[in-house]
């Protein structure tokens, strides 16, 4: 299932790529990950450029490259409708599968940005196999499981949606609206430093002006937005993924608190799935002589993981939990 997963992920930044791409003008491979960044959309200098070469010499291929000159230019080659004829099998099942990973996961205004592009895909299907065909009965064979509850995207304004967007590609400062968990209104000017989803909700990473910690907002809870001509002072050492790393966004505050978390437990199948899908690499589990299985792991305090532990408690035969403060991911 991991593979599908990883398969759905590079399926969405492919569509990604071809939404940053114009039928009239070339754009280089910086100007292309900018526009990726500023849709929240996070990939290495080298694999977008790894993906734009596999996009330009696919068969068909759907995007041109200019290598007359540096940096290289991209562009369409084919017209969207033709795109979506040249669909393989394959690449419309797979489309199949983003779809259904999306579906609690964006926002609906968003969602449906991808809508006619997995109309054309189920279309594909439809007319190409029949539902007695291997390939068409696939797609009811796969499914996607959440590890938590399955909840519906909180409603984003496309309009303020549209000026974070624009403000991050731009780089500059925004001045918001923003309601607060305690419903409070307040107005703050910000310097936005990324947009990260964590399931079905969008956050805004930030600092406010005149302060030098960085902090997240839920995307809907901002109720107006401005973007200013000021450019944004983006942290020399700030990286969004070791700030994504060390938060649960909504299941802790602001001043992540680690721990380091001691368990005791007597099920081998619960010992088995946390060597396979561990914690973080800070995990270490010993077996006991008494048949038992110690865990250690440095991990972040929050509510998901009290959840955690309470949901498996009786499943995993856990009979001992401790909790030590630390400092951070290191102890």
């Amino acid at each position: 299932m991991s593979r599908n997963l990883d398969a759905c992920k590079q399926a969405m930044v492919y569509l990604e790529i071809l939404r940053c791409m114009s039928k009239h003008s070339k754009r280089t491979c910086e100007e292309i990950l900018n526009m990726l960044l500023a849709r929240g959309i996070h990939i290495e200098l080298l694999t977008l450029q790894r993906y734009l070469k596999k996009l330009s010499e696919s068969d068909p291929a759907y995007i041109e490259r200019d290598n007359s000159s540096k940096p290289f230019g991209y562009k369409f080659k084919t017209t969207a409708s033709s795109f979506v004829q040249n669909l393989t099998i394959e690449e419309s099942l797979l489309f199949k599968l983003v779809q259904e990973r999306l579906r609690y996961q964006l926002p609906s205004t968003l969602f449906k940005n991808f809508s006619p592009l997995f109309e054309m895909a189920q279309q594909k299907l439809d007319s190409n196999l029949g539902r007695a065909s291997r390939e068409g009965k696939w797609t009811n064979k796969v499914a996607i499981v959440p590890n938590s509850l399955p909840l519906m995207p909180p409603p984003v304004k496309p309009r303020i949606f549209e000026i974070v967007s624009q403000a991050l590609f731009e780089n500059r400062q925004l001045e918001i609206e923003y309601k607060n968990a305690k419903q409070d209104v307040k107005r703050h000017i910000v310097n936005p430093l990324g947009i990260v989803q964590q399931e079905p909700r969008l956050y805004l990473v930030c600092n406010f002006v005149g302060h030098d910690n960085e902090r997240h907002i839920a995307l809907h809870r901002i109720t107006e937005a401005i973007k200013l001509p000021n450019e944004a002072m983006i942290p020399p050492e700030f990286k969004i993924d070791e700030y994504v790393s060390g938060r649960h966004f909504n299941y802790s505050g602001d001043d992540p608190q680690f721990v380091r978390l001691t368990l005791v437990f007597s099920n081998p199948e619960t010992k088995l799935n946390l060597e396979e899908s561990p914690f973080n690499k800070t995990q270490h589990i010993e077996n006991q002589p008494d048949g038992r299985y110690k865990l250690t792991v440095i991990i972040e305090d929050s509510l998901l993981l009290d959840g955690w532990i309470k949901t498996w408690k009786e499943i995993a035969g856990i009979s001992f939990i401790e909790k030590v403060s630390v400092q951070n991911m290191e102890g």
